[in-house]
């Protein structure tokens, strides 16, 4: 799991986030899963969506080593394919990290995780925190980050984490995770 502590000041710095913005955030501690949701929590009072959806895409856990090379290797497969056939496709990638995708009218990606089909949260370090600790949506962008790198790597195309639709903590285990990416 990366230390979100040490990773999202470096992406905020090379996203450009002044220094008088950054000066406000407490970036000490240990890297424990409840030090990353006050941080969380500082995003949310200090940036912008824009800026927050940036920072968050950056991040993801698994993108690489054996989930990575099974995305490369559906992209070598399939990279003859309009991009339509290989959304369809996206499925068949031969990872535990696959997600069922949609392209719609207006050319976004919609992107769904459903953490294998249960309505609990997929992410290792939500696992770890007490029950009462509340997710700022926001940090559901790690997850949205980790899915477009794999994407990104099977698609063959550049994607943009435009929208945070729902996820399984803010919905209470009612609606899945849905991303929403712009296709570059």
């Amino acid at each position: 799991m990366p230390n979100l502590l040490k990773q999202i000041p470096e992406t905020m710095r090379k996203q450009g986030i002044p220094d008088e913005i950054m000066a406000q955030f407490d970036f000490a501690g240990t890297g424990g899963a409840e030090e990353i949701m006050a941080l969380i929590n500082q995003m949310d009072k200090l940036l912008t969506e824009k800026q927050r959806l940036a920072i968050m895409q950056e991040q993801g856990c698994n993108v690489t080593g054996e989930p990575a090379k099974a995305h490369r290797d559906f992209w070598r497969k399939h990279k003859d394919k309009p991009i339509e056939e290989r959304i369809a496709m996206a499925l068949e990638v031969d990872s535990v990290h696959k997600y069922p995708c949609k392209l719609n009218d207006d050319g976004t990606l919609s992107v769904y995780w459903d953490g294998d089909g249960q309505s609990r949260c997929p992410c290792g370090m939500i696992k770890k925190l007490p029950a009462s600790v509340s997710i700022p949506l926001t940090f559901c962008g790690c997850c949205g980050g980790h899915a477009r790198k794999n994407l990104q790597k099977s698609l063959g195309v550049d994607l943009r984490l435009i929208k945070i639709v729902s996820s399984v903590n803010s919905s209470n285990g009612k609606k899945r995770c849905e991303f929403l990416y712009e296709v570059l």
